[in-house]
């Protein structure tokens, strides 16, 4: 516990990977920690870090569905958010992401998820942010979504896509807040191990539940170490450095997770 333990953040997609890991260091940190995700009953890990820690909650929100955030809104009405971390999100497995062979209803889903919830569920939440005391906004961009960045292997069409629109809108708010000194920063996380990665040696076959969310030709390159991935502690622990000295001067808008500037 420590000297910040009236603050509070809410947290979307917090039952896995990196939304789990700032499940954990915030609530190590003491503050008051909302939960979100859209299955809490089968959210096991994350209801293992509220046995040990009371000041966490786990509340249920699906950024996709109106009613679901509606219901969390009144749920929270009057309830001041000092940080609003937009976490949640949807990378889709490559095969259907390839043209060719698009899957339109799953790059509608990408849309949904990436670009269209965090936004709906900031803007239902904008009242309790208005009563937090830090008023901050942070939502999880994407490298992938860097139009500056988009070079061979070309894939994700959808999750690129919809990571691309998300960057925009941000954008857009960013400005939308200046004037009520709301802190809006777009964070890209860095190249994250959140399914295990990490653990394979190079000359290890890759299992197929690898293989059907991530390319063949990235897990290989991965494995030659000509990517370099991070772990998901490690990936938090800079954001929250970054988003603890964050201020309404602070530029550029769109970062890496250790504060560097990333290319539009």
């Amino acid at each position: 516990m420590n000297d910040q333990t009236s603050k509070t953040v809410l947290v979307t997609g917090s039952n896995r990977g990196i939304g789990l890991e700032f499940i954990k260091q915030y609530g190590e940190r003491g503050w008051d920690v909302i939960a979100t995700c859209r299955n809490p009953d089968n959210a096991l890990k994350l209801k293992a870090i509220v046995k040990d820690h009371s000041n966490v909650r786990i509340v249920a929100a699906d950024i996709t569905d109106s009613a679901s955030i509606d219901q969390l809104s009144d749920q929270l009405d009057g309830e001041p958010i000092d940080v609003l971390i937009n976490n949640a999100a949807y990378l889709g497995p490559p095969e259907p992401q390839k043209f060719g062979q698009i899957d339109y209803e799953m790059f509608a889903r990408s849309f949904e998820v990436n670009a269209i919830g965090p936004i709906r569920i900031t803007e239902k939440l904008i009242e309790n942010i208005r009563l937090g005391e830090t008023k901050k906004i942070i939502f999880l961009g994407s490298a992938a979504g860097s139009i500056a960045q988009i070079a061979p292997p070309v894939t994700l069409y959808s999750y690129r896509a919809s990571k691309a629109a998300l960057h925009l809108a941000v954008h857009n708010f960013y400005h939308e807040m200046l004037s009520e000194n709301v802190i809006v920063s777009l964070i890209n996380p860095g190249l994250v191990d959140t399914r295990g990665f990490l653990e394979l040696k190079p000359d290890d076959p890759i299992p197929e539940e690898l293989s059907k969310i991530v390319p063949e030709t990235l897990i290989r390159m991965i494995q030659e170490g000509k990517i370099p991935m991070i772990t998901t502690y490690e990936s938090v622990i800079k954001m929250l450095s970054y988003i603890d000295e964050l201020t309404i001067d602070t530029e550029p808008l769109f970062v890496n997770c250790d504060g560097a500037p990333m290319p539009w």
